[in-house]
Parts: structure tokens; sequence; C-alpha cells
């Protein structure tokens, strides 16, 4: 089985979000029919990623979900162009970046590095901007330049992730979950995506 194919996703995305479910509403949730829920349930089951009972299901073991996404998913196959900002903070280069896309009249969201720093405060930071575009052609939009912010151009590999966005600080941002995987697949950020996983398990958001 194929973790990151279109149902398969939605129900590992619920499934990081809701440590304690059951397959009916996850079902219900997802749209994704309760037979295909239920094998996706028993694949993880069988690693040992879930634990499972009479109407209950719970993710004991999320590292190993990820790692799992991750090898499926890596953050870098997602990349469709990169290139350096005049921008010299990374703030600098969001903005530029909310500018043009609202401009061109193409949707956008932070993830990552950008999208952890508007849920969880996190100690580290990368001079690097990671955005997913509704138009692979945004490279030529953006003005590139010589300064010391990376911007990479992801292309959205479920429909979901553009649909499901909060709008934070004037900018729209992927659902914590998104940011999790993203996070996870990114190889950097694996440590970042554990804490943040933890704070959305325990209601901090």
């Amino acid at each position: 089985m194929k973790l990151t194919s279109p149902k398969a996703y939605k129900v590992i995305k619920y499934l990081l979000g809701h440590k304690r479910t059951n397959q009916l509403r996850i079902s219900s949730e997802t749209g994704v029919a309760y037979g295909w829920t239920n094998e996706v349930i028993n694949f993880l089951y069988d690693r040992g990623v879930v634990s499972k009972g009479w109407r209950r299901c719970e993710l004991v073991d999320a590292s190993q979900l990820l790692e799992i996404i991750a090898l499926e998913r890596p953050l870098n196959s997602l990349v469709r162009a990169s290139f350096r900002l005049e921008a010299l903070s990374v703030g600098e280069g969001e903005k530029l970046i909310k500018r043009v896309c609202e401009e061109q009249g193409v949707k956008f969201a932070l993830s990552v590095f950008s999208g952890l720093k508007r849920f969880y405060e996190y100690y580290i930071t990368f001079p690097e901007i990671h955005a997913y575009v509704s138009n692979e052609d945004m490279e030529t939009a953006i003005p590139h330049g010589r300064g010391p912010i990376k911007l990479n151009l992801l292309c959205p590999d479920h429909p979901s992730i553009l649909e499901d966005v909060k709008e934070m600080e004037g900018f729209w941002v992927c659902s914590p979950v998104q940011v999790v995987i993203d996070l996870f697949c990114s190889g950097s950020g694996r440590d970042a995506a554990i804490k943040l996983l933890e704070w959305l398990h325990d209601g901090k958001l």
C-alpha cells in the first residue's frame, strides 16, 4: 500500500490530527470508504503504527508513520524551483511572495519552517522559505536576487494542501498537520515536526 495515494493520504492526515479515533469517524470525516479506511488502518496496525480495538484506533508511533511518508514523499521531489531572493530576512521574503502571488491571482501557502513559526516558537531558524503555489510558472514572476534567503516553490501533490489552509498574520499557511508532514519530509525539520505534533495532540494549537 502507498500511503501517499489520494485516499490513503486523507486517512493518514486525519489520523495524525486525531490521535484517538475510530475507522467509522475517519471514513465519515474524510469521505474515504469505510472498507478502504480499514485497509489503511490494518496496514498501519501490522507495522505497529496504530493500536486498534472495538470501535477505536489510536496512533501509537507517529515517528514511524512519518518515516514511511517521508520515504514515499521526500519534500525535494515537490520543489519546482529554488532560487535566492534579494530579501535580507525570511520575513521580508515572505512579504514579497505574498505580494507577487496576490498580484498574479495565484494561491499560495507557507509550509516547513515558515509554517511552523505561525504555530510554534522554535529556537532554530533557517534562511529558507517553502511555499506551495497553484501555478508552477511563479518562478518567472518572483524577482530573483543574491540575498541570503532561498525560496523553494513547491508543487502541491494533493488538492487538500491548498484547500485546507489558515490565514495567519496576513499569510496563507498550510494546516498544522501538513506542516508536520512537510517538516519531517524535508529531512532538516524532523525534531520540529515531532514537537509541533505533540502540541497538536495536547490541544495547544
